[in-house]
């Protein structure tokens, strides 16, 4: 035990931990991309969009939240400018809606007041120019797809199309994996979002992504600067951090953060496996101490790696078509993965 940090120190640490951005090798070439769409398009031609896909929990609003950190908008004596836009779709939404939510983000006093999408896109273009925008970010687009016929699809397609024609400014989309489907139904928007990337949840079957993974365990553990190390990336931690969280970015970020508050609360060297068993157990009602992860023999861990389809479920149940046959999770042996 070690003497307990003042409320603010601990305040402190725990906003340093919680807010920290790990970028991987792939997570930084994502962000240069961004970057690059932006730039590329200001040298004339097509705007330069992407699409970032990938299942709830895999690090999508991190990302984003990363970039407009490093693109903030500015207000000063002579206006404001808004270098990156980020507009998050609400569910159900249709055109006319994200229309009118990036003109609510841009600042418009009366963004809901037309439904006239040509209207709608004059509005944006005129605030755009004023406030220098060169990208816009769209978060949650799997909305504009769920319970959509194949016409409307088409015609929500062809309208985003029309906004980046209109102001020739670059997109980022970011949604689940079946975002695509809405790109792909009008071929002349599928050419201009050519740059796709997948945000994949952690694997550890092969001795390339578990090194990944415990690259990302080590550099969460030096953020936490604790007397003594936790020892996260070593080979049972590892394992039971992963039969935890299945690989889930979210999920295992959560665990952390909270064992981490525990841990400084109490005045703990580290974090001890016996922590992690209490945090599990507390962050979800599912788990017992039949099957706490923590609490297992090492033998008794079941360890589970998502399909290559993960984050198709929604769009497949709510469909009825089956655009990517529902795979099962990996499971893998304790010999087979170590």
């Amino acid at each position: 035990m070690v003497a307990k940090l003042s409320e603010e120190d601990m305040k402190t640490k725990l906003a340093r931990f919680r807010s920290a951005f790990v970028a991987s090798p792939f997570l930084k070439a994502v962000l240069n991309e961004l970057e690059e769409c932006r730039e590329l398009s200001k040298l004339g031609g097509d705007p330069e969009c992407i699409i970032i896909t990938g299942d709830t929990g895999a690090g999508k609003t991190s990302l984003i939240n990363k970039y407009l950190e490093l693109n903030a908008r500015n207000d000063s004596y002579e206006g404001t400018v808004i270098p990156v836009l980020s507009t998050t779709l609400p569910g159900e939404a249709n055109s006319v809606a994200l229309f009118q939510q990036i003109l609510a983000d841009l600042g418009h006093p009366y963004p809901f007041e037309s439904s006239n999408e040509v209207a709608l896109r004059k509005q944006i273009k005129a605030i755009a120019q004023n406030c220098r925008l060169e990208l816009i970010i769209i978060d949650e687009f799997q909305h504009l797809i769920e319970r959509k016929s194949l016409k409307i699809l088409k015609e929500t397609a062809n309208s985003i199309k029309s906004l980046i024609v209109d102001t020739k400014i670059p997109m980022a989309l970011f949604g689940m994996p079946y975002s695509s489907v809405i790109l792909d139904s009008v071929s002349q928007l599928s050419s201009r979002f050519e740059r796709r990337r997948m945000l994949s949840p952690f694997r550890i079957s092969t001795d390339s992504e578990l090194h990944k993974y415990q690259a990302f365990l080590s550099m969460f553990e030096k953020l936490m600067d604790l007397p003594e190390p936790s020892e996260l990336a070593s080979e049972e931690m590892y394992r039971r951090l992963y039969a935890y969280s299945s690989g889930n970015f979210r999920k295992l970020k959560n665990l952390l953060n909270d064992a981490y508050k525990a841990t400084l609360e109490n005045g703990e060297l580290c974090i001890s496996q016996k922590r992690f068993a209490e945090t599990a157990s507390l962050r979800s009602s599912v788990i017992t101490k039949t099957n706490n992860p923590f609490l297992l023999p090492m033998d008794k861990l079941k360890i589970s790696e998502p399909g290559e389809y993960v984050g198709w479920d929604d769009y497949n149940h709510g469909k009825g078509i089956n655009v990517r046959s529902k795979d099962k999770p990996k499971e893998l042996s304790f010999a087979g993965v170590f």
